[in-house]
């Protein structure tokens, strides 16, 4: 089977299915339910049951939630030291504006004032 002849048999497959689909929409979307309906419940049915013993997943919890809890000081904590370095930032430009040490600019405000 040629290339060109696999492509256009995938889109004639494409085109007529978009055809039936268009033609009968609800029963294409009830099929598509109980497909999607049929492999959640095989899926379900198929999982392993964990075979950890309860005391080990207690304290995986437990772990869990301390890391969680740890996590969201350290966010805060990034959170308010970016906002002492911006407001740093903001007060040693507005510093240099004032000392005006640039030759150039003071040239420049001077030819323009």
């Amino acid at each position: 089977m040629n290339t060109d002849t696999a492509k256009e048999h995938a889109q004639d497959l494409l085109r007529e299915t978009d055809n039936a689909i268009r033609a009968n929409p609800i029963p294409a979307v009830l099929t598509a339910l109980g497909i999607g309906f049929a492999l959640g419940l095989a899926t379900r049915f198929l999982e392993i049951p964990a075979r950890r013993p309860e005391p080990v997943r207690d304290a995986l919890n437990d772990l869990r939630d301390i890391l969680a809890a740890s996590a969201k000081r350290g966010k805060r904590a990034y959170a308010d030291s970016a906002d002492a370095v911006r407001e740093a930032v903001e007060q040693a430009v507005e510093s240099a504006r004032e000392l005006d040490i640039d030759p150039v600019t003071k040239w420049w405000k001077r030819l323009w004032a």
